[in-house]
């Protein structure tokens, strides 16, 4: 019997692949998750680089915008238009309908303010964490204007801590002028085309010696202005039905349009998030609307450059910055200048810091909880153009 011989190969022992010991296991685990934690480190870090510069970014673009829109207003306060010096001008606008119509309406009075209890000249005031405009009563607020608490058109809109001011500006009607064929004692004005405005807009007319302050009733296509009466709720202020115009006026007429807004830090009632807002009276009181300018802006502070009377003053230069309540009450044509000053925040939290910041806004030392969000002071002072003598 013949047997067949096998390879040694074939017979040798089978050698097994051996895996990692426990010990080579854990290394390489520790090692997996040292590196781990760095990578997330790393982005965290980055993460938070990145929201610290988009935080500065927006707060910086939003502050600055900010500024701009209220210098320009400020700037044209009590504008006549193309006329030179300050002119008398006679006020159709119904001012006794009470809620601040008379000092929001008052014909020469192109700016007026109101100031939060205690964050005037050099008082400390802590903002409050909410900045629920519910928690603040209108007494809240003080001014020498006629109404000395916050007026109750405003009730409710402005949050706790901040000023509020209203202004008044005007922009000129390119080619409206008046046909010259009313006399001084009708209810309207016939004019060399359509007007163009809103419904109810607030108008002033002026041939450069006198002047007329109305609420217009008549449409954008019509040729003529009217000071139609209306009535305090529709559309607010309306016309005091007394009209007798300053003068039976010609083509040497000019029209301006009436901007009349209030500036206040409100709330946003969809992300609830505070900013700055413009409360638009332009087409009357019953149609005002709130306007969010920039997001974030936490309290805005005012001071206003008041010019004592010859032989005092000159006219030219601040004697005195006073807050809204030491402004004489018979005063408000008298102040030149406004200082402002905003603490603009970042929408969402940049870091980690939780320390409180202090400020000193337009005199007022301001302090504002840490809460990691980027935020940054800006301030601005403006001449009133229309205010200071020129030689």
């Amino acid at each position: 019997m013949n047997y067949r011989k096998y390879p040694d190969s074939l017979t040798a022992p089978i050698r097994r692949n051996r895996g990692l010991s426990l010990i080579e296991l854990m290394v390489a685990i520790t090692l997996g998750l040292l590196l781990t934690a760095g990578m997330i480190q790393l982005f965290n870090s980055s993460k938070v680089t990145f929201q610290t510069n988009d935080g500065i970014a927006r707060v910086q673009e939003n502050g600055r915008f900010a500024l701009e829109l209220l210098k320009r207003d400020l700037r044209e306060a009590g504008s006549f238009g193309f006329c030179a010096g300050q002119i008398e001008i006679r006020n159709h606008l119904n001012t006794g309908c009470g809620g601040g119509a008379d000092d929001f309406f008052n014909a020469n009075r192109s700016l007026v303010g109101w100031e939060y209890d205690g964050t005037g000249l050099g008082d400390d005031f802590t903002l409050p964490g909410n900045l629920d405009p519910s928690s603040a009563s209108n007494g809240d607020w003080d001014s020498s204007a006629d109404s000395s608490d916050l007026p109750n058109r405003l009730s409710g809109l402005p949050v706790p801590g901040a000023d509020v001011l209203v202004v008044r500006r005007m922009d000129a009607l390119p080619g409206i002028t008046a046909l010259g064929n009313t006399p001084a004692g009708a209810s309207s004005i016939n004019l060399v085309g359509a007007h163009g405005l809103p419904d109810d807009s607030l108008v002033l007319v002026t041939n450069c010696t006198t002047a007329d302050l109305f609420q217009n009733r008549t449409n954008a296509s019509a040729g003529s202005f009217s000071a139609g009466t209306g009535s305090c709720s529709n559309p607010g202020p309306g016309n005091d039905n007394s009209v007798n115009w300053s003068t039976q006026y010609g083509s040497d007429m000019q029209a301006l349009a009436v901007t009349q807004v209030a500036y206040y830090i409100g709330v946003s009632p969809v992300t609830g998030e505070p900013g700055l807002y413009r409360w638009n009276m332009s087409q009357g009181t019953a149609g005002a609307v709130a306007q969010e300018l920039i997001q974030g802006a936490e309290t805005m502070q005012v001071l206003y450059g008041y010019s004592r009377a010859a032989p005092d003053g000159d006219g030219q230069s601040v004697n005195n910055w006073l807050t809204a309540d030491q402004v004489p009450a018979d005063g408000w044509q008298q102040v030149i200048a406004i200082r402002l000053a905003l603490s603009v925040r970042s929408p969402e939290r940049a870091d980690l810091d939780q320390t409180d910041i202090e400020y000193d806004l337009a005199g007022a030392n301001i302090t504002v909880a840490g809460d990691g969000r980027v935020r940054q002071p800006f301030s601005t002072t403006v001449a009133l153009r229309n205010r200071v003598l020129v030689n």
